[in-house]
């Protein structure tokens, strides 16, 4: 689909906006990404979720995901019933009615960028009977979602969702297409987002601690800075970072970086 000379300026201004962030804004440059398509869209709800592969084969074919399972959320806006049900959303993923019609549907062309609009993935009218919907959506009035799915390898998936809320809300194709292109020409920075949550380099995400040090590695800031940084020993601080070299497969702090960069 070609845009119009505004349109096209917009998502440059995005894209440059991004690669304004330094890598150990991940999460911030996240916030002003989503928030800003939302705007685009009109969109009452944004998050993105990290998808990992945990499972393939005979394991996963009576799976509802297959074998896919959401590890990491960073929400711009998300309703409040999603934060209530949280644990238990995540708890039950191998449960049809947990994670929804729509969500299977997205998931049964894992590999490949996809963009999804609620209304063509599912039979509304069946959807809206499910238990489901009743449980998790009926409560605060979803009437549309956008799913925009980008590929980071064979095993990883980030998935960005909007969302409309109010009888009759809908949006449009030519809305879907417009945020698809934007997510679909930052791919680097969604590898991005899985590398500061310690995804890409295992299935288990980073706790807050190592994060903290993770995003002040890749400042200029001293280990006896960071130390302080995060009120710990000096010691203590050496060990978490010893740590988490071994679990990125570098040697030091420029491996770090240079994974982060995309340059290994």
């Amino acid at each position: 689909m070609d845009f119009s000379p505004v349109v096209f300026d917009k998502l440059v201004q995005l894209w440059d906006e991004l690669e304004s962030f330094p890598p150990n804004e991940a999460s911030a440059a996240n916030v002003h990404l989503m928030k800003t398509l939302a705007g685009w869209l009109e969109a009452d709800y944004a998050y993105w979720c990290g998808l990992l592969r945990l499972a393939d084969g005979e394991v996963a074919q009576g799976d509802p995901l297959g074998g896919w399972r959401n590890r990491v959320q960073e929400p711009y806006k998300v309703p409040d019933v999603y934060r209530e049900k949280k644990n238990e959303i995540l708890e039950n993923q191998h449960l049809a009615e947990a994670v929804g019609a729509a969500s299977i549907a997205i998931m049964h062309d894992a590999g490949n960028f996809r963009i999804g609009l609620l209304r063509e993935l599912v039979d509304l009218d069946k959807y809206e009977q499910s238990e489901h919907f009743e449980k998790y959506q009926m409560p605060y009035g979803l009437s549309d979602r956008i799913y925009v799915v980008t590929p980071i390898n064979e095993d990883a998936e980030s998935c960005f969702c909007f969302e409309l809320a109010g009888q009759g809300k809908r949006f449009t194709a030519e809305q879907a297409n417009l945020v698809g292109t934007a997510l679909r020409s930052v791919r680097w920075f969604q590898r991005r987002l899985f590398l500061s949550h310690g995804l890409l380099v295992g299935d288990e995400i980073l706790s807050e601690i190592e994060r903290s040090i993770v995003m002040l590695l890749l400042t200029d800031k001293s280990e006896k800075e960071i130390a302080k940084e995060i009120e710990r020993a000096t010691s203590t601080t050496h060990n978490y970072i010893t740590g988490i070299y071994r679990k990125f497969g570098v040697n030091n702090r420029a491996g770090l970086m240079s994974i982060w960069l995309g340059q290994s």
